[in-house]
């Protein structure tokens, strides 16, 4: 709605150190309202006769809500709020329903289903970076809680990861090349947000974070995305390790201060310069390419399923258990 719109910019505006990356788009303060409840709009609440009766109740404790955290005056126009949101309802309207029901009836007469992750594992609002994270559960573990669906009845968890570390806003990065190479990771990956266009922050593949969310969600198999963006650069890093306080350590930390404390271990592998957006097989890869893409699978604990060298579709290589 209109104030968790409002309400993300003020309270990004109002935040002291390093912002938490919010797109602005008030998802934030909306999954504050779902936890809160009595603020909260669930979708079968705009087919509701107090619709109306609730948006002006809700506008109403929100605009007084905004002008303190403002300073300013704050004006909602609680009917045509109403008035737009109704259409929206109406719009709609056809695609509304029971999900859980439907997904629970479609399990039992034996269909598949596909549950698609929309973001990082590592935003995950109760397993990641806290509190540089979205509002939801998007790792593997997000799958039930979301859907309804009993995580007994996932059969099979493809880790989709880069060939290499990026992240968005603020929040601890380890392997983080503020540099030239990041620089050339993000011009040949395209890296700048989907939403925002911010340029993402672009670092070395980090083998103890990749780890820790492939057992987080409960990776069965990989496949490596943009592994093409490499191409060209004379050496590559893979972050085995964490130097933390004078001791090595392979186990991500659970807090986050701890995180920023974190100091790279790399490995380090020849490149190759070869164009690999023309790869088909996994013969055709450079043996470069192939021995980076080993070594990802070798420290992660989990075999290599797809790799993928362009945004074209049939620029997917499918490996069905070719490399050990």
């Amino acid at each position: 709605f209109p104030w968790h719109i409002e309400e993300d910019r003020l309270l990004e505006r109002a935040a002291g150190g390093e912002a938490i990356g919010t797109t602005l788009r008030g998802i934030g303060p909306c999954y504050r309202d779902k936890v809160g409840r009595t603020l909260a709009f669930r979708v079968g609440d705009l087919y509701r006769q107090n619709f109306r009766d609730r948006v002006r109740q809700v506008a109403h404790f929100k605009q007084r809500m905004l002008q303190c955290l403002s300073g300013e005056p704050v004006q909602l126009d609680a009917d045509a709020i109403y008035e737009e949101y109704r259409q929206y309802a109406e719009r709609l309207r056809r695609w509304v329903g029971d999900s859980t029901t439907y997904l629970l009836d479609a399990l039992e007469a034996n269909k598949r289903i596909l549950f698609e992750g929309a973001q990082g594992a590592l935003l995950d609002v109760d397993h990641g970076t806290f509190p540089y994270v979205t509002s939801s559960n998007s790792s593997g573990v997000g799958v039930p809680s979301g859907s309804g669906v009993p995580g007994r009845y996932l059969t099979k968890v493809l880790g989709i990861i880069k060939a290499y570390s990026t992240r968005v806003g603020g929040g601890p990065f380890p392997t983080e090349q503020a540099n030239e190479i990041g620089q050339y990771i993000r011009d040949r990956g395209n890296e700048y947000g989907t939403v925002t266009r911010r340029p993402r922050r672009c670092g070395w593949f980090d083998a103890v974070a990749v780890r820790y969310t492939a057992r987080l969600s409960g990776v069965d198999v990989l496949a490596v995305m943009l592994l093409d963006v490499l191409s060209g650069l004379e050496e590559l890093k893979i972050c085995v390790a964490y130097e933390l306080d004078g001791q090595q350590t392979t186990i991500f930390p659970a807090h986050v201060d701890e995180l920023w404390r974190a100091q790279p271990v790399y490995e380090t592998l020849p490149g190759w310069k070869e164009d690999i957006s023309h790869a088909r097989r996994w013969e055709d890869l450079p043996a470069n390419a192939q021995a980076y893409l080993r070594r990802i699978s070798q420290l992660i604990g989990r075999p290599l399923e797809i790799i993928s060298v362009g945004p074209d579709r049939e620029q997917t290589i499918f490996l069905q258990g070719q490399v050990s």
